[in-house]
């Protein structure tokens, strides 16, 4: 499942591939104007899309700059998006007014499509003094923008929106066990931020059921990038799991590869892999078993090893 948009109408699109990359659905999502979606989330019959009144200005836009502002008195629209529906079937709902960067996760309970994200307290931080990159980066500093665990509650019998914030905690980058995507989940892993600036700190592991959470803070000079939950062999529970961050020492020039208990995240890491290179923090990333790629035992090339090129094996 993906998404797309840009600045002609209709302004976003929702389609799907399937496993031999054929193009399945590409359906208009329409937009009242350009908007800047990031992310999205799934159920097990529905995609979740989002049209936030953080965009950019269209004075500016008209005149060819790219001038993102956020328009509070607009609300937070969320989109629910039948998997292999048309545009006729998306059913829209408005939540109050923020900006969502990442998604989490989102599940069907009943009537009801529940989705959890991280909501911005303040989505365009006062710009301050500076250059002109020095005021957008401050966009990026989660302690501005407030990035808070959300949950949403789209009830699609009665077209009504709840919502309930989750944690006071600031934190973005949330990962679940991928076992869980699109069912429901108890348990998500996120980053924190170093004040004023993009850089992770610590992870904090979120019960979604009892709202307690537990941390573990990195060393000074030390960040950490998207944390992956690799479920373990055999694995009974929802974190039974390995949690894999690859972190940047920039004080030393070095990175690693950290592996924590994700039951025991608080007794720090119980393995780690220095890498041959240093990874900038921040970056992305996901987890799956050898398994589930084709020429793994066989091929060191991504291409190979997906299957995209021939097998230097075949």
């Amino acid at each position: 499942m993906f998404f797309n948009y840009g600045t002609e109408a209709p302004f976003m699109h929702f389609g799907i591939v399937d496993k031999a990359d054929n193009l399945t659905q590409y359906i208009d999502v329409p937009l009242p104007g350009p908007r800047l979606p990031h992310d999205m989330a799934f159920t097990e019959n529905y995609a979740i899309l989002g049209d936030a009144p953080l965009f950019w200005m269209p004075e500016a836009l008209a005149a060819g700059k790219h001038v993102p502002h956020y328009y509070p008195d607009m609300p937070m629209r969320i989109a629910v998006v039948p998997r292999h529906g048309e545009t006729k079937d998306i059913v829209w709902f408005e939540a109050e007014s923020t900006y969502v960067l990442h998604w989490v996760n989102a599940y069907e309970v009943g009537s009801e499509i529940v989705v959890e994200g991280f909501f911005q307290t303040n989505p365009e931080p006062p710009k301050g003094n500076g250059t002109f990159y020095e005021q957008m980066f401050r966009y990026l500093d989660n302690n501005l923008t407030g990035p808070r665990l959300h949950r949403w509650r789209l009830d699609l019998n009665s077209g009504n929106c709840k919502e309930e914030r989750l944690t006071e905690t600031t934190s973005e980058f949330g990962m679940i066990n991928q076992a869980h995507a699109g069912l429901e989940h108890r348990y998500s892993y996120a980053a924190t931020a170093v004040p004023g600036w993009f850089l992770f700190n610590g992870i904090v592991k979120h019960d979604s059921l009892t709202g307690e959470e537990t941390r573990f803070n990195l060393p000074d000079g030390v960040y950490a990038s998207e944390t992956a939950v690799a479920p373990k062999t055999g694995s009974t529970s929802e974190d039974d799991a390995y949690l894999v961050t690859i972190t940047s020492d920039v004080r030393n020039d070095l990175s690693e590869c950290l592996v924590f208990d994700a039951k025991n995240l608080a007794d720090g890491p119980i393995a780690r892999v220095k890498l041959p290179e240093r990874v900038s923090s921040g970056t992305h990333a996901t987890w799956a078993r050898g398994s589930q790629i084709p020429n793994w035992l066989n091929d060191d090339g991504l291409d190979a090893a997906l299957g995209r090129i021939p097998s230097h094996s075949a």
